[in-house]
């Protein structure tokens, strides 16, 4: 079983929800931050090779997922990450260049998102495009343009691999993308929108898309926004606020209207939330103590409440679960992190939900389970079926050269178990003898406590030496 020594991270934008906890102090020297990654990898979301089936246990994601502040997991099946430096990496499926103007069908491995400004401080994924929130309050969008949801013209196509600046908006201190729209907090509490409207998920009271952004008609004051995947939510001290589809009671108010184009307070058991989450067709508000309210659909046990079936048109709540410091929640599934550290996952389990190398098929857990092969986790993610942490990993050292006893108890120290390999020394005067001469994984690698390596020895020559 593998044992991940989890990064803490710190949230650079308003609006951005972090757990608030130290680095473990344990932190070797030679760790390094990287993003692990189980669940669906169909279209590479899952950061490994080859693309395609289910990862059942955490792998660390491809090219060197490194210095990561933020995750986004999209409605889709495609990831953004924003990093120390202010740049923003994504990998999955780019069939609308979600991945900005890499020119194939999906990348399994990070690739830099180009054309933004330096210093951006928040991402959002949508489910073909991409948001980025820069310093000074700008907000910049890539990819599928087909509803207007990029917020500009794009004439002649329906995507822009490029990221533009979306005009008349300015302000921002929070983006957040669903299905084909995008939403935005301004600093002063007004929430914009623009893109798809079939559903009223703009909530401007109508249900015509919009390609501009314009003022929906939540109430000032808001303080954080959500984007589930054909409605919103927003939050403000005292109530909480929901729009667009209500196909299966996501707006939490009671009401059984298939949809709302203008913005409805959610049940008043909500009202002392402190942080919001809109999944895909099912949503949470957190209370002071951590506790958790739920309500949409639970077809798969996603609500957490010990059964699946419903829908819950009221916030219910989560029976056994508080201190609840960050929530992920995706298409079917959820996953929250407590400040014990302790990680639990919830809903479908098809893709491989708890990480444990366990295919247990199309089962549903509807009880918040512990993850066992995860331990002090800060940063969570959930993205078409994949479950992201961001996690410290030891780092390959290098030892070739070395001999064979200081290698051993180098990568040993590490957690790795070694095989030796022994290679004839070329040299009949047997200088190398004992000597490793080459090493896998190479150099620079993250490894987990409990993976493999192998080196290389140097040994006498057929013949012996002279």
């Amino acid at each position: 079983m593998v044992r991940l020594k989890v990064a803490v991270v710190v949230a650079v934008a308003a609006g951005v929800l972090a757990g608030g906890l130290a680095m473990p102090s344990a932190a070797s020297a030679t760790a390094a931050q990287v993003v692990y990654a189980w669940g669906n990898n169909s279209q590479g979301q899952a950061g490994t090779w080859p693309v395609g089936g289910h990862v059942l246990s955490p792998v660390p994601v491809r090219g060197a997922a490194t210095n990561v502040t933020q995750l986004s997991g999209g409605k889709g099946e495609f990831v953004l990450s924003l990093r120390s430096d202010g740049t923003v990496w994504g990998w999955g499926i780019n069939s609308y260049h979600q991945l900005g103007d890499l020119n194939q069908p999906y990348s399994f491995a990070p690739v830099q998102i180009h054309g933004l400004p330096p210093g951006i401080v928040q991402v959002a994924a949508g489910f073909s495009h991409g948001a980025a929130l820069a310093a000074d309050g700008s907000v910049w969008t890539w990819g599928g343009s087909y509803f207007g949801q990029l917020g500009y013209p794009t004439p002649g196509s329906n995507y822009s691999p490029t990221p533009h600046q979306v005009p008349g908006l300015a302000g921002v201190k929070q983006v957040a993308a669903g299905i084909d729209f995008t939403v935005a907090l301004r600093s002063n509490g007004e929430v914009w929108t623009w893109g798809y409207n079939a559903y009223g998920q703009l909530g401007d009271g109508t249900h015509t898309d919009r390609t501009t952004p314009a003022r929906n008609r939540a109430a000032y004051g808001m303080t954080q926004v959500s984007a589930g995947g054909l409605y919103a939510l927003a939050r403000r001290p005292g109530s909480v606020w929901a729009w667009g589809a209500n196909d299966v009671r996501q707006l939490g108010n009671g009401s059984t209207a298939l949809d709302s184009a203008t913005p409805v307070i959610v049940d008043r058991r909500t009202q002392n939330a402190t942080q919001i989450v809109a999944g895909y067709n099912h949503a949470f508000a957190v209370d002071p103590d951590g506790s958790l309210w739920a309500w949409g659909s639970n077809g798969n046990g996603e609500l957490g409440l010990g059964f699946d079936g419903g829908p819950f048109g009221t916030p219910q709540k989560v029976p056994g679960l508080a201190g609840v410091t960050q929530l992920a929640a995706d298409r079917g599934t959820s996953m929250a992190l407590r400040s014990d550290g302790t990680l639990l996952v919830w809903g479908t389990e098809y893709y491989g939900l708890r990480g444990d190398g366990i295919d247990r098929g199309n089962a549903s857990l509807p009880v918040p389970t512990p993850v066992t092969t995860v331990s002090g986790v800060t940063r969570i993610a959930m993205a078409g079926g994949t479950v992201l942490v961001l996690a410290y990993a030891e780092i390959m050292p290098d030892v070739v050269g070395e001999l064979r006893a200081s290698a051993l108890g180098q990568l040993h120290a590490l957690g790795l178990s070694v095989q030796v390999q022994s290679v004839p020394d070329p040299d009949r005067r047997c200088p190398h003898i004992g000597l490793v001469e080459s090493q896998s994984p190479p150099p620079g690698s993250a490894v987990l406590p409990g993976g493999h390596a192998t080196i290389r020895v140097y040994v006498t020559a057929k013949g012996g030496c002279f």
